[in-house]
């Protein structure tokens, strides 16, 4: 079992990942909305099945994320659902996500994950800096949401 680190490598739909397997510190950090998640995303499921069976040690996860599709949430719902499911079997797990004042969506999202799988999902407000405002208002009007 090894350390798993992707970068994203200036491709701006891709979040940077870190799952460190001696410290158990794990991070999902920036933008989520690549077309093939599921290639994406089971290594990362996969990775948390193996750190449970193999390491059972306390697992601290940071969620930073900027945009994510309903793709992408559906997998970050899975990962919830399986640290909920560790800590239900005595594993000890720390999860914050921090999130952008005006992203109510998000904060919304963070609460049904909460619901859905039982775990305390720790909100922390943050500030975006100018270059994420400029990114994320390109993005939207790309989108049509502006």
């Amino acid at each position: 079992m090894n350390t798993i680190y992707i970068q994203n490598q200036h491709n701006l739909s891709i979040p940077e990942v870190k799952l460190d397997v001696n410290s158990g510190k794990c991070t999902i950090a920036g933008n989520s909305y690549m077309e093939d998640t599921c290639t994406f995303y089971y290594p990362i499921t996969d990775w948390i099945t193996n750190y449970i069976q193999q390491k059972r040690g306390k697992m601290w996860w940071d969620f930073k994320l900027g945009y994510y599709n309903s793709s992408s949430k559906k997998h970050l719902a899975n990962i919830i659902d399986q640290l909920g499911r560790y800590q239900l079997s005595g594993g000890q797990i720390e999860v914050n996500w921090y999130y952008h004042a005006d992203d109510l969506d998000m904060l919304e999202d963070i609460e049904d994950f909460m619901e859905s799988s039982n775990v305390l999902i720790n909100t922390i407000l943050y500030p975006a800096s100018k270059q994420e405002t400029m990114f994320f208002k390109r993005k939207a009007s790309k989108n049509h949401l502006v």
